[in-house]
């Protein structure tokens, strides 16, 4: 069977349906540093931003932590983002270095917003972590998916359109080949337009600006 595809004509990535079954590399990192170091759900609670129920939900599987629920546990736990999403241990970045990722061949994850495809994640420590992001069409009956996190990014539409929101702004239509830069921690997200999934290549920068309001939202 082929793969999905967006508007554009692009292949649209899906996760192996075993996957699901898995834990999460984050569930289980987490559990493991919360056992070696002796830390209650209140202490990582303390050190990430994270609520609680929410690192209780990841822990126990019962959710799919966001992207910026997944920088600030990385920035919390003092470990490296790329570490959260499993595989072996991954070298540091530095001079010339470089990491070739094979297409369809990144660190998967999956989230409310979509299925993230992690590029670079052979290399830890780098200012900037690129990602292919598929993001479903949202139904008329379901709230907007909003995330926030520190520093920059970058999106550029591969497969479009998609609806870009942005607070303190109105929803924007982006089409295939348009592209926004924006402030992170502002809350933000996207989805489809019409009954295909998009595609966008996303860029963040984690190195400068200010921390977004932690948020209980997985």
């Amino acid at each position: 069977m082929s793969a999905p595809t967006g508007s554009g004509g692009i292949a649209i990535a899906q996760t192996p349906g075993s996957e699901k079954d898995e834990p999460l590399a984050v569930a289980t990192l987490l559990q493991s540093l919360r056992k070696s170091n002796g830390w209650t759900l209140a202490e990582v609670s303390r050190r990430t931003g994270v609520a609680i129920s929410t690192l209780s939900k990841i822990e126990n599987g019962q959710t799919q932590p966001a992207y910026s629920v997944m920088t600030r546990l990385a920035a919390g736990l003092d470990v490296d983002f790329v570490d959260l999403l499993g595989g072996n241990p991954h070298p540091r970045f530095s001079g010339a270095a470089r990491a070739i990722t094979r297409a369809g061949q990144g660190a998967h994850f999956r989230n409310d917003m979509g299925i993230y495809e992690a590029l670079g994640s052979d290399l830890a420590a780098k200012s900037l972590q690129p990602m292919l992001i598929d993001i479903p069409p949202r139904s008329p009956d379901s709230s907007s998916v909003r995330s926030a996190h520190r520093g920059e990014e970058f999106v550029y539409v591969l497969a479009g359109p998609v609806v870009f929101e942005m607070s303190p702004y109105a929803p924007t239509v982006l089409e295939t080949g348009d592209s926004v830069y924006f402030d992170g921690a502002m809350e933000h997200g996207f989805h489809a337009v019409g009954p295909e999934p998009s595609r966008i290549l996303s860029i963040c920068f984690a190195g400068s600006g200010a921390e977004p309001v932690p948020t209980s939202n997985p």
